[in-house]
């Protein structure tokens, strides 16, 4: 399945089959090969629903199977070397590319078409694969809400699409044209700086948010920082800062924390 299709429910589904392998004794961890466009929400929302002490490795690759010095081969033997290693255990989710090892709940895609497209967000690598040497800089690097929601993964609880708009220049009059309608559950709006929307935008988000749809304030710059006190908007149980989540991952967490039935204000907080 190209990962441009994938969604929420695909990675339910993978994380209840990485739950059931996990759980068999003879299994020390678990390699997922994975499609790049959507990586690192995959190793996010693994993050967030696994409780796994064995490592969880994502890797894929950047140039198809079919091109001149394809990457895939090297980057999953990496991968595999790294789940193997004895020092991988207790570190949970991580992504392995071009010989980078990532924390999955900081990777980030930051190139369409570089080996090296993904790096950490905040943060940087916990190691690096040189041969078959796996190298780790630090101890274990466990996401702020590692785990949190873990109950999600076999529930049936429905998982709500977040809706994402970008600001772009002039959208103030323009905003009439493209607001999404009927919005239910929530939405993600990627604003200028530090979280910064036009005054027009501004007053239809608070009145979307007044009628019961949360929305998370976050950026469209590649290294997000929207805190409460950065962005247009003031924080409350509906609105929320997405702190250091670009869009997509926002949306992520959003999704989650409606599930879970908790208020998405108490999941971002947790994330300073």
């Amino acid at each position: 399945l190209d990962s441009k299709e994938m969604g929420f429910s695909h990675w339910r589904s993978l994380a209840a089959l990485i739950d059931q392998r996990l759980a068999d004794a003879t299994c020390d961890g678990v390699v997922v090969t994975h499609g790049t466009d959507t990586l690192e929400e995959a190793a996010w929302f693994l993050d967030l629903v696994g409780r796994w002490s064995k490592p969880v490795i994502l890797v894929g690759s950047m140039r198809p199977a079919t091109a001149l010095s394809a990457d895939g081969p090297a980057n999953l033997y990496q991968a595999v070397s790294v789940c193997a290693d004895p020092a991988a255990a207790g570190r949970g989710v991580m992504v392995v590319m071009a010989a980078d090892i990532l924390s999955g709940w900081r990777a980030v895609k930051i190139s369409a078409t570089a080996l090296n497209g993904f790096h950490a967000y905040p943060g940087g690598s916990v190691g690096y694969v040189s041969g078959d040497q796996v190298f780790f800089y630090q101890g274990p690097d466990p996401g702020p809400l590692s785990g949190r929601f873990a109950d999600l993964i076999n529930d049936g609880r429905p998982l709500p699409l977040i809706d994402i708009q970008f600001c772009t220049a002039g959208c103030a009059q323009l905003h009439n044209q493209w607001w999404p309608q009927g919005l239910d559950a929530g939405l993600v709006v990627a604003g200028f700086g530090g979280g910064t929307v036009p005054d027009t935008m501004a007053d239809a988000l608070r009145e979307t948010a007044s009628s019961g749809t949360s929305i998370v304030i976050s950026s469209r710059v590649p290294k997000v920082t929207v805190l409460p006190e950065t962005m247009t908007l003031e924080e409350s149980d509906r609105v929320v800062a997405s702190r250091y989540l670009n869009p997509q991952k926002a949306a992520v967490l959003l999704s989650l924390s409606l599930a879970a039935g908790c208020t998405p204000l108490s999941s971002f907080e947790a994330l300073q």
